[in-house]
């Protein structure tokens, strides 16, 4: 299969042509990483700006992967964007997430798509869990192309175990005083981001979407919606590099990709209707009596990020 896009040639490739042309890529990566550099997170480098060198070159990968029919819907709504930041208004995305390579994915199909690509691109931040960064170097050499303020998830702490050792209670203790002084600061440099105009990208599901998952939304979600003034919800279809057991083995395949934004949700309105919803399906015996108010809302918004995605729009069934 062969087709045309805007100037460039697609070509079907075979699984062995990916694997070189994957292959290629990580070399062309390893001669400009600095191994360690930035890996181990402390509360001085939560926030680590996107590095160059590289970059041009994962961008240029995902052009064999993306096939044709890939791009970036509902781009009109980034102009209300791009307005509201310069009114001061502090900007939060809302994606979904597939796979590994749907930030460069992102990247990618913006430029195609957008004449102020560049506008918004130099804004993003993505938030991300400490273990892109600490698993391995091979997984950090390709995140780090991209801005991220990193966190350590809850869903990364160590369970409570009432048969624990007290050497094991003791490293649980410093694992969770350790991550809240992570947490603070990266709090601390959301905020002073914000204010200077940066866009923050949060995954209400946490990870990728996985098949054998119970994907369960991070109910965290919704206190960061608290944070920004505006939301916008990014739908995508489609995944060029499928989740595996481990990150390291995973291997692209060509698919088209397709993100949608949609419209801007004022966050204090959005918040005030998901409450006054809440308590009127409490008081209506429709919600169990140990109902959570934030994982209720991030499960409203994965909803609404699937409506979006198969339909248009947020819209959902009056019934739901």
């Amino acid at each position: 299969m062969e087709g045309r896009e805007e100037g460039r040639e697609f070509r079907e490739l075979t699984r062995q042509e990916l694997d070189l042309l994957a292959l290629d890529l990580i070399q062309k990566l390893q001669r400009t990483y600095e191994p360690g550099l930035d890996r181990v997170i402390t509360q001085q480098n939560v926030y680590q700006p996107m590095r160059d060198p590289g970059r041009a070159e994962l961008e240029a990968f995902m052009e064999h992967v993306l096939a044709p029919g890939s791009a970036v819907e509902g781009v009109e709504h980034l102009d209300h964007c791009l307005a509201q930041l310069e009114a001061g208004r502090h900007v939060l995305f809302l994606a979904e997430h597939r796979g590994n390579l749907d930030v460069p994915s992102f990247s990618v199909l913006l430029q195609r798509t957008y004449p102020r690509a560049r506008e918004i691109l130099k804004r993003l931040i993505y938030i991300a869990g400490r273990k892109l960064n600490e698993s391995s170097d091979f997984i950090k050499m390709f995140t780090e192309k991209y801005s991220r303020l990193v966190i350590v998830p809850r869903r990364d702490f160590p369970p409570e175990r009432p048969d624990a050792t007290e050497e094991g209670r003791q490293a649980r203790e410093e694992f969770i005083t350790n991550a809240a002084r992570i947490n603070r600061a990266a709090f601390r440099e959301l905020v002073r981001l914000k204010k200077a105009g940066h866009i923050f990208v949060l995954f209400p599901l946490g990870g990728r979407l996985k098949p054998d998952a119970d994907n369960r939304p991070v109910r965290e979600t919704t206190s960061y919606l608290h944070s920004f003034d505006t939301a916008y919800l990014v739908s995508m279809d489609g995944n060029t590099l499928p989740p595996g057991e481990r990150m390291e083995d995973e291997r692209p395949i060509q698919d088209t990709v397709v993100f949608r934004v949609g419209p801007a949700l004022p966050c204090k309105a959005f918040l005030a209707e998901e409450r006054e919803r809440f308590d009127a399906a409490r008081t209506e015996g429709r919600l169990p009596p140990d109902a959570d108010y934030e994982q209720t809302v991030v499960e409203h918004i994965m909803a609404m990020l699937e409506h979006l995605r198969l339909h248009g729009s947020y819209g959902l069934p009056a019934d739901h």
